[in-house]
């Protein structure tokens, strides 16, 4: 059944920016169930493994902080600390490959099939273009890792294009390489307008978390405050205890389900730029306008030569 036009997100429009962030929220609100879905289906073990991860790193870590003065042994912690956020850090990448491929996959269905959302085909979608988006994500790390390193401005600047290089790799089809290229041409003489909806998108997202780990923060806080009034310096750690890891682990759960706005505007801003340097919606709207003409010019000949009959 096709969707009703009250609901039915256009994609292929030329968008302000106030738009994109609108329609972003839009879609998300009109096809969250199945958007979580899928993620459940492909994103979910690596989320699983993050967030095992970082639990655990989160419990060592802080335990740690206060042992360090007393344990003649601290190499040894401060290596696990290290080994944990190495591990922490590998499966979030391998979260956000995957929640990445994911919803842009499932805008792809959702764009090609006029608002239906095809799970099957996306997934198998999912499947074919992991391996790419895996070495795009890699690619990516180090190019912004030797911007970094050469300065930080270029970080800035690479990081807007980039910004679309999932969206590109798997709108457009192309291997990683192409991708690239096309990311940094897509954004040529939109780089500003580019830059200001994913720095207001990761604004949003940032200030969400913030609401998101404010009970973590509060619980800690008045744990801390309370157990230094009762306990030395080196048994403060303590104050750290299940319930904190608890609202920590929930508070990253949550924070990293809602990233998915992330791929979502960068989506919406791909289709943008791409309807402002190449008109591709208006076209196929014309195209289709066409068709239907003809459609109707075939069905009136077709009355009139019956009616002779």
């Amino acid at each position: 059944m096709m969707p009703s036009t009250t609901t039915y997100i256009e994609f292929k429009r030329k968008r302000e920016l106030g738009d994109i962030i609108t329609d972003a929220f839009k879609f998300l609100r009109q096809n969250f169930k199945m958007i979580f879905k899928i993620l459940a289906k492909t994103a979910g073990i690596p989320f699983a493994l993050f967030i095992v991860a970082q639990a655990y790193y989160t419990a060592i870590s802080f335990s740690s902080v206060f042992a360090q003065t007393n344990n003649p042994f601290g190499i040894f912690e401060t290596t696990s600390i290290l080994v944990s956020a190495l591990f922490m850090y590998l499966f979030l990448f391998l979260y956000f490959s995957f929640m990445f491929t994911a919803i842009t996959c499932t805008i792809k269905s959702y764009v090609d099939n006029k608002g239906i959302i095809k799970e099957t085909e996306v997934i198998d979608h999912i499947r074919t273009k992991i391996g790419a988006t895996l070495l795009a994500g890699t690619a990516k790390f180090f190019i912004l890792a030797l911007a970094f390193v050469v300065c930080f401005i270029p970080v800035i600047y690479f990081s807007v294009p980039l910004y679309l290089l999932f969206a590109v790799l798997i709108f457009e089809n192309k291997n990683v390489s192409d991708a690239i290229g096309s990311a940094f041409d897509i954004v040529k003489e939109e780089w500003w307008i580019t830059f200001f909806t994913m720095f207001l998108i990761g604004l949003l997202w940032y200030v969400a978390s913030l609401v998101l780990n404010l009970p973590t923060t509060i619980y800690v806080w008045i744990k801390t405050f309370t157990t230094i009034q009762e306990v030395s310096y080196s048994d403060i750690g303590g104050s750290y205890d299940i319930l904190a890891i608890v609202f920590t682990t929930v508070s990253a759960s949550l924070q990293y389900l809602l990233y998915i706005i992330v791929p979502i505007g960068a989506s919406f801003v791909y289709y943008n730029l791409n309807e402002r340097k190449h008109q591709t919606g208006t076209l196929e709207r014309i195209d289709s306008i066409g068709a239907s003409d003809d459609d109707d010019d075939e069905e009136i000949n077709s009355n009139n030569n019956f009616s002779r009959l």
